[in-house]
C-alpha cells in the first residue's frame, strides 16, 4: 500500500489532471489514486477500430466503480495515419492519436496535466507509444514513483471492483506485423474469441490469426478446457473457414 500512497501523495500536488484510461490494471490503478487525491478528474477512454466492445464495456463498468468521471470519445481510421498498415509503427500511432484525443480533453476543461498508467516495468519493453508520449507531453507517475506490474496487480486484485476483471489488448495484436489491419479480419478475431469464452468458460484468450488457421492461446491451466471443446468450437465457428490449433504452451503474459 505504501506504492499507492506515494501516488496519491504526489498525484495531490498537481490538483487537477486528465488520465489516458484503457480499464486494464495500470490505468484503473491510476484511476483509483486519482479519484482519491485530486479535486479536479477526467479519465478518457478512446474506442479505435481496434478495441474489442469487451474492452469498452469493461473500462465504462471500472470508472463508475472506481468513481471518476469518463469521457468515451470514438475514433475511426481516417483520424488514425498509418496505424492500418500494421507496421512496426503502429503502436505509436495509436498512441499518437489516443494521446491527442486526451489533450483536446484536457484543454476543453482548461487542465494541463495529462497522465498515463504506464509503469516502471514498461520502461524495459522500448514501446513506440513511449515516443507519442513525450511529443504529447503526457506524464507517467507510476514510471517516475518505480510502481511495478507486480505492485498494481496485488493492489486491483484486492479491489471489489477487479472481479471478473481481464487483461485485454488491442486487436491488432493478434495480427502478425505488416499484415493489413482489414475490419473484417478485426471482427472476426473478436467475434472468434467471444465465442471461446462462451463454449469453454475461460475468460482470459488470445486468437492468434495466421492467414488460413489460427492460434488459440489461454493460461497453461485452461489449456485442457480448451482442447476438450475444440471439436465444438470448430463447429461453432466453421464459417469463418479457418483451421484452429490450442497452443501448447499457453501464453503466461496476459
Amino acid at each position: 500500500m505504501i506504492g499507492f500512497e506515494r501516488v496519491c501523495e504526489t498525484l495531490k500536488e498537481k490538483e487537477s489532471a486528465v488520465l489516458a484510461f484503457s480499464g486494464g490494471f495500470d490505468s484503473s490503478y491510476l484511476a483509483e489514486a486519482c479519484a482519491r487525491s485530486l479535486e479536479r478528474v477526467c479519465a478518457v477512454f478512446v474506442d479505435l477500430p481496434v478495441t474489442s466492445d469487451r474492452q469498452k464495456s469493461e473500462a465504462v463498468r471500472i470508472a463508475g466503480a472506481i468513481g471518476i468521471p469518463l469521457a468515451v470519445v470514438e475514433l475511426d481510421w481516417k483520424t488514425l495515419g498509418d496505424m492500418k498498415l500494421n507496421d512496426g509503427m503502429r503502436c505509436y500511432h495509436c498512441k499518437k492519436a489516443i494521446y491527442r484525443e486526451v489533450r483536446s480533453v484536457a484543454e476543453d476543461l482548461e487542465i494541463n496535466n495529462v497522465i498515463c498508467g504506464d509503469n516502471y516495468d514498461d520502461l524495459k519493453a522500448g514501446r513506440p507509444g513511449k515516443l507519442a508520449a513525450s511529443e504529447a507531453g503526457v506524464m507517467s507517475p507510476l514510471e517516475e514513483l518505480k510502481i511495478t506490474r507486480k505492485e498494481i496487480l496485488d493492489f486491483v486484485t484486492s479491489k471489489s471492483w477487479s472481479e471478473g476483471m481481464i487483461k485485454e489488448t488491442c486487436l491488432a495484436t493478434r495480427i502478425p506485423e505488416d499484415v493489413f489491419l482489414a475490419d473484417g479480419l478485426l471482427k472476426d478475431i473478436e467475434e472468434i474469441e467471444e465465442t471461446i469464452r462462451k463454449v469453454t468458460g475461460i475468460s482470459q484468450v488470445r486468437f492468434r490469426h495466421r492467414g488460413d488457421h489460427g492460434v488459440i492461446q489461454t493460461y497453461p491451466e485452461d489449456i485442457e478446457k480448451v482442447t476438450e471443446k475444440l471439436p465444438v468450437l470448430m463447429s461453432e465457428l466453421k464459417e469463418k473457414r479457418l483451421s484452429f490449433r490450442v497452443d501448447p504452451e499457453g501464453y503466461k503474459d496476459f
